[in-house]
């Protein structure tokens, strides 16, 4: 990585992004790009003032820091998902990083948050940071659903986790199964299984995905069911998945991935199917 853009909005959550956004930028002797966006619906000389104070903040915080790295502060103000794609793109970012969204119960029921918005426009992988930092990563798990977006998932994690034991799972439905009591060793789930291996293998022949990881396991049941199984014998500190596009659906991520981002358990590292 040789651009790495951290996006905070001044509050403790953003705290360990940007101490993880530092962190990977001395590691892999990136440039970094801090970024806040303030709002310019305020009157001009309010405006500017709050850009100067924001940017006071900031270097006083990095100051402190043990990490080194170039690092650059930039405050805006405006919308924050268009600024801080933009100013991705202008950067040309290898990773986008941000803290944990703020919860607001009722409004995220509705509409998608910020960071909704800003995962799903980004041409970069955006990693959310939700643990201290204590080094590098050391457990991974990613999801895998034999898309672009999951081959540039796992890329992205071979960068930023290098050192993490990967575990890669696909979760594969029987269909029906419910409802006529087919089990895992059951004619149709053997069927089932035969294909989804058969589609694993030619994703794993047409995608990069880093040699040294396993093939994704498969697994039978729901991804929820399947995940919370892996956190549960594994403790990852990373989870790694691919996102989608779904129209005008409600998540633009797809809703699974919607959900980790809005609560995620550990760490989490989102991509795009095409990174730069």
């Amino acid at each position: 990585m040789k651009s790495i853009v951290v996006a905070t909005d001044m509050s403790p959550r953003s705290d360990r992004a940007l101490e993880r956004a530092l962190f990977l930028a001395t590691q892999h002797g990136a440039r970094l790009h801090v970024v806040s966006v303030v709002d310019d619906a305020l009157p001009e000389d309010m405006v500017n003032q709050l850009r100067e104070s924001v940017s006071e903040r900031l270097e006083a915080y990095l100051s402190r820091q043990p990490g080194k790295a170039l690092t650059t502060i930039t405050v805006l103000a405006g919308d924050p998902v268009e600024q801080v794609n933009a100013f991705a793109i202008d950067k040309e970012a290898d990773l986008v990083v941000m803290g944990l969204h703020r919860a607001r119960r009722l409004f995220d029921q509705l509409r998608e948050t910020t960071s909704e918005r800003i995962a799903a426009a980004s041409l970069a992988p955006v990693l959310i940071a939700r643990n201290m930092v204590e080094g590098d990563y050391a457990a991974a798990v990613a999801l895998v659903s034999f898309s672009d977006a999951c081959a540039a998932a796992l890329r992205a994690a071979a960068s930023i986790a290098p050192k993490a034991t990967m575990t890669s799972f696909h979760a594969m439905l029987v269909p029906f199964a419910g409802l006529t009591g087919e089990s895992h060793v059951s004619e149709m789930a053997q069927a089932v299984r035969r294909e989804t291996e058969a589609k694993r293998d030619a994703w794993l022949a047409k995608s990069a995905v880093p040699g040294a990881y396993a093939p994704p396991e498969i697994v039978t049941g729901s991804v929820t069911q399947a995940l919370h199984d892996k956190i549960a014998s594994i403790t990852p500190d990373l989870l790694v998945l691919g996102t989608h596009t779904r129209g005008f659906a409600l998540h633009r991520l797809g809703g699974f991935a919607a959900d980790l981002l809005r609560e995620p358990p550990t760490d989490l590292l989102l991509s795009p199917p095409s990174v730069r």
